[in-house]
């Protein structure tokens, strides 16, 4: 594809600013083309708790300064039944964001939920140390459709260091035990993606992370395995080089509803410290917050890459 071959001339310092060129007159030109505006989200991250038990070494956690909270179901409740009304247009909901969703003791009766009022895909990002035997069992009674794990470590030595207050040995066996517990039950769901992030404190050990993972997984209904690449978490984590100039329109203000567990809506799951709120849902429906001023805005400052009103987006990598 183009984009392909104008991100490998990115490789080569001479030749950055034609990559950059192509980027952001060729490609993104493209991208907006592709930007089609709704009535309602298309898909809503709905944060239920930001709490979390690891200290990953990629995460700007000590940045946060936000309140620590679960979402109460009363909330949540509100929520869903407002997605139900349009769950024929929305195409997921995530039930997490910037914290472990598995500490949540009340998320498998939030999932059934979802699930009982229609919602048609379920999804949450978590690190697995807390998927005991009996967790596994109840996420997939409750009808979860699909999760991803972060594992970025191959050994005990190099998962440690990465995924600081886990454990390697641990996480490990839940896996395991998930994917016994799934296969006896007759379940094809949830499907399982196991991410791994190549970095220097894991040694990078890509081959070795497939040769681990893939007796665990079982393709044919849908698991796989994935790589990441580091980002700078909208300026919370410093990245190698320069940030330069933005080339690409983030699609997330067409595309994804970001709500915190307070109810507060935020612009990108980037942003975690809610620093660019443009609603609360508990005062306003989704509905009503998506098609607001502010957001119409935002659209179309991101159409002419103006994010300077926006400290995240000012700071972030993924539009470079």
């Amino acid at each position: 594809m183009l984009i392909d071959y104008i991100k490998r001339l990115q490789k080569y310092s001479a030749l950055r600013p034609l990559s950059n060129l192509g980027k952001k007159y060729v490609y993104n030109p493209y991208l907006r083309s592709r930007l089609a505006l709704s009535d309602f989200p298309p898909e809503v991250w709905i944060e239920n708790t930001d709490v979390c038990n690891a200290r990953c070494i990629m995460c700007p956690r000590q940045n946060l300064t936000r309140q620590l909270g679960f979402m109460k179901f009363s909330l949540f409740e509100k929520i869903i039944r407002e997605i139900s009304e349009h769950k024929k247009r929305v195409k997921r909901v995530h039930l997490h964001n910037y914290g472990e969703p598995l500490l949540d003791k009340e998320l498998p009766r939030k999932i059934k939920l979802a699930k009982d009022f229609g919602i048609k895909h379920t999804y949450i990002v978590t690190n697995a140390s807390m998927l005991a035997p009996e967790m596994s069992r109840q996420i997939i009674e409750a009808g979860l459709d699909e999760f991803k794990v972060s594992f970025y470590g191959t050994d005990t030595e190099t998962y440690n260091k990465t995924m600081q207050g886990l454990d390697f040995e641990r996480t490990f066996r839940n896996l395991k035990d998930f994917f016994r517990i799934r296969q006896e039950s007759g379940r094809k769901t949830p499907k399982v993606i196991i991410q791994y992030l190549p970095m220097e404190s894991n040694k990078a050990r890509v081959d070795e992370f497939y040769r681990l993972m893939k007796p665990l997984i079982d393709e044919k209904i849908g698991d796989s395995l994935g790589l990441f690449d580091l980002h700078n978490y909208g300026g919370g984590v410093l990245t190698d080089g320069t940030l330069g100039s933005p080339v690409y329109t983030c699609n997330y203000p067409w595309r994804t509803m970001m709500i915190l567990y307070d109810g507060q809506v935020v612009l990108c799951c980037l942003d975690f410290n809610g620093v660019q709120v443009v609603g609360n849902v508990k005062n306003n429906s989704i509905k009503e917050i998506w098609n607001c001023g502010q957001f119409r805005k935002t659209r179309e400052d991101f159409k002419k890459l103006r994010y300077a009103d926006y400290p995240v987006c000012a700071k972030c990598d993924r539009t470079r």
